[in-house]
């Protein structure tokens, strides 16, 4: 109870004066290992647990894979299999979903600052047929569009961060349907070991309805 206060704390600091119509918060907690194979290829696994509702519900648990290509030092090529196991609060049970990703980031450094472009189509397959394929967590095609900026401060191993993401389905009436904002920061305590706290709000419509979910998140990452 007292962790579920202090994030309660943290996230109601995060989004006061944002928007009065809050529907949800949660939190995040992932790690991430990366192995760098040579210049070029890496591969990465990783986990993440999702709370919703005030932190007060399991929304989803998350086991990843991902590898990437850089055939220039601006450009990133990257492909990922996840598995999410989704707790659904009406079966109270877990649907799993099965997504697969492809991806490419290019950045363009100027000065300490860093700007970059994520594009990234995904397809989401499910074990149970008995999906609503109009509720947005559950589109198949989506394409997403990140868009960042980071700034490498003098002397110090962190890095702050802004990023926004535009989601889009694909098939089935294209449209826009959600966008995320993100801010935080990235500390690097070793060269191997990085924390990364940050804060989003996912802005989803559904149903010509439009919804808010605030996100406390924090991973950690080890490279090698």
């Amino acid at each position: 109870m007292k962790l579920q206060r202090f994030f309660s704390i943290i996230l109601t600091l995060c989004t006061a004066g944002l928007s009065a119509q809050n529907s949800d918060w949660g939190v995040r907690t992932g790690i991430e290992v990366e192995k760098k194979l040579n210049k070029k290829w890496e591969i990465g696994f990783g986990g993440e647990y999702r709370w919703k509702e005030g932190m007060s519900l399991t929304d989803q648990i998350r086991g990843s894979f991902e590898t990437g290509y850089k055939p220039w030092k601006f450009l990133k090529i990257g492909a990922g299999y996840e598995l999410i196991a989704d707790k659904k609060k009406k079966r109270d049970s877990y649907i799993n979903r099965h997504r697969f990703k492809l991806d490419a980031t290019g950045s363009y450094k100027y000065g300490r600052f860093t700007a970059n472009w994520r594009p990234r189509l995904q397809i989401t397959l499910y074990d149970d047929d008995d999906v609503d394929d109009d509720e947005p967590d559950n589109y198949r095609w989506v394409m997403r569009n990140r868009f960042g900026l980071n700034y490498n401060i003098p002397k110090i191993p962190v890095k702050p961060y802004i990023q926004i993401e535009i989601y889009h389905r694909v098939f089935n009436n294209p449209d826009y349907y959600k966008n995320r904002f993100s801010t935080g920061l990235e500390y690097t305590i070793t060269k191997h070991h990085e924390i990364d706290l940050g804060y989003k709000r996912d802005s989803e419509i559904a149903n010509g309805k439009k919804s808010y979910f605030d996100v406390l998140a924090v991973k950690y990452k080890f490279s090698f």
